[in-house]
């Protein structure tokens, strides 16, 4: 079978070497191209030293578009909505997009001054863009070409409050997520140095993370209603992946622990990467790796959900695969299978 030829703006930031990591397990595509504007011309190994032997791709400057099957946008915030009108000027409308960054994960134009600070450039494509958490959006995403993939903390957070959005439960959830310095990008910042993020916790954006309305964007999805709210702060871990949200709200009136639990039975049932524990989980369980554990508890009129995910694999680069898979209408755990590494 042809192999789908497959583009990577930004290859070499964390999100995009991990990207070319999966890509090159992957049996049904071949990797045409990954851009850098720091390494151009240069072997990929100098970005990411793990895939040393493992391939011969250099990175260049520009793309073909023409050339692609595939696109995957792993720039910054504010690159994707500059850019996509002439990609999509330039290759026509055959060319599948899977952007990583936040610039189409909202419909609502008018949130993007507010939460990411600019004007959307492009809000006409808002639209054209399948939220891409598969676990909570599968029919969606088989439809589309155009897929704007979930944030690492939104991951996290809507995998845990999904079935209870969809189940009825509503309310302000109040969610702690502790993150790996990982999330924060490739280059160095006072809060990513190792010297100042090791052995510290630090909280950072309180209520004011812009992960925060695309949470509450597919949970209103998944409930056909304004529902759950969310009151999130993050904070800053001293470890390099990982995201670990622990998430709490007040139990409905006359509900049981049994009738939470088989919200998330049901809606996880058959699902490739969310594993249901039944302790809480360990990020060591899940560093590495596609999958998403998550674990379910009530006591005294409070539900508590807590998940755990790697934020580079399940929170970025793995979840943009998967979503290939399932637009591609493959089996979506075709070049994930892996289990992460422990511990």
């Amino acid at each position: 079978m042809k192999k789908l030829r497959v583009g990577i703006e930004g290859g070499a930031g964390f999100t995009g070497g991990e990207l070319i990591r999966l890509l090159l397990a992957h049996p049904k595509v071949e990797i045409a191209a990954a851009t850098s504007s720091t390494f151009p011309g240069q072997p990929v190994f100098l970005a990411h030293p793990n895939l040393r032997g493992r391939t011969n791709l250099t990175f260049t400057r520009k793309l073909d578009y023409k050339d692609l099957d595939v696109l995957f946008l792993a720039g910054g915030h504010g690159d994707a909505m500059a850019e996509v009108p002439a990609i999509v000027a330039q290759a026509g409308s055959k060319l599948r997009i899977i952007d990583l960054s936040g610039d189409f994960r909202l419909k609502d134009q008018s949130l993007y001054p507010a939460w990411y600070a600019r004007e959307h450039k492009a809000p006409a494509l808002l639209k054209k863009f399948a939220y891409g958490l598969v676990e909570l959006n599968r029919e969606e995403i088989k439809k589309a070409k155009w897929i704007a993939n979930p944030g690492c903390f939104a991951t996290a957070t809507a995998l845990a409050l999904g079935p209870l959005a969809k189940g009825g439960v509503g309310g302000v959830v109040s969610v702690t997520a502790i993150t790996g310095s990982s999330g924060s990008g490739a280059s160095a910042s006072p809060i990513t140095h190792h010297p100042t993020r090791h052995a510290n916790l630090k909280a950072y954006k309180p209520f004011t993370h812009q992960h925060i309305p695309e949470i509450e964007q597919i949970l209103e999805s998944l409930a056909g209603k304004k529902g759950l709210r969310l009151s999130l702060v993050p904070i800053s871990g001293p470890f390099a992946r990982g995201i670990y949200a622990v998430c709490q709200v007040d139990l409905p009136k006359g509900w049981t622990a049994a009738q939470v639990k088989e919200l998330f039975a049901s809606a996880y049932k058959g699902s490739e990467f969310v594993r249901l524990v039944p302790e809480p989980p360990s990020l060591n369980a899940v560093n590495g790796s596609n999958h998403c554990d998550v674990f379910v508890t009530v006591q005294e009129g409070r539900i508590c959900v807590i998940s755990a995910i790697d934020n580079l694999v399940k929170g970025a680069s793995g979840q943009a695969v998967q979503n290939l898979n399932v637009m591609m209408g493959w089996n979506e755990a075709v070049g994930l299978e892996f289990a992460g590494h422990y511990p």
